[in-house]
């Protein structure tokens, strides 16, 4: 497995990775991959995944990932991509979207929390298709989805209905990503639900934790 789960993400040299963007990138993709703040590290096939997700969430996620495949070579084309979760979650419908797009990567996608993953940003944590893991003083928390209905009757209905059906896709998604049946889920998330990173190992949620390395004493 590759250091990134030992070690902080190195900042990657800015300079050195617009001497590998080719002409043929787009200048999206050059403003994207060249501003490692803004959450890409290439050195590390990382995507940093912090704050809320909301609209614009996929998009970035999407283009970070399809930038650094583009830049690489053969040697490394089949590597894992990391993505860094530190997030409190957000909008179910860029989470889900998030959720398809890696999974239908050629590469896996190994997923990572470090602080928290709540909300949309567990289930992307539990969704990930490489390795799965979580620091070791992280939290992970899983809840329903929260929807503000309002308007006409007949509108309210059919939003209900949608939110229920949403509901039923975030559940199957998490009981096909653990090791246990929907009814448990169902109970479980009816509120939120805070897991400790070895209570998630053992639902399989995740699939490993990271130990620190150096502690005092």
């Amino acid at each position: 497995m590759s250091n990134i789960y030992d070690e902080e993400p190195t900042q990657s040299n800015s300079v050195k990775i617009k001497e590998q963007l080719s002409d043929e990138l787009p200048l999206k993709w050059k403003e994207a991959l060249t501003q490692i703040d803004y959450g890409f590290d290439y050195e590390t096939s990382s995507v940093l995944m912090f704050g809320d997700i909301a609209e614009g969430t996929l998009y970035d996620l999407v283009l970070r990932i399809r930038g650094l495949l583009h830049m690489r070579d053969e040697k490394t084309k089949s590597d894992p991509i990391n993505i860094i979760i530190n997030s409190d979650g957000g909008d179910v419908y860029e989470a889900l979207g998030m959720v398809d797009f890696i999974q239908s990567l050629d590469v896996k996608v190994n997923t990572i929390c470090r602080g928290r993953a709540m909300s949309a940003a567990a289930l992307l944590l539990c969704a990930g298709t490489g390795t799965r893991a979580a620091s070791k003083n992280s939290t992970i928390m899983f809840h329903e989805i929260s929807s503000g209905i309002y308007g006409k009757s007949s509108d309210m209905k059919a939003n209900v209905q949608h939110t229920e059906k949403l509901e039923e896709i975030l559940i199957s998604i998490i009981t096909a990503n653990s090791k246990k049946d929907s009814n448990f889920w169902k109970e479980r998330i009816l509120k939120d639900y805070y897991l400790s990173p070895d209570e998630a190992l053992e639902l399989g949620v995740i699939d490993t934790i990271i130990q620190p390395k150096n502690i005092r004493g």
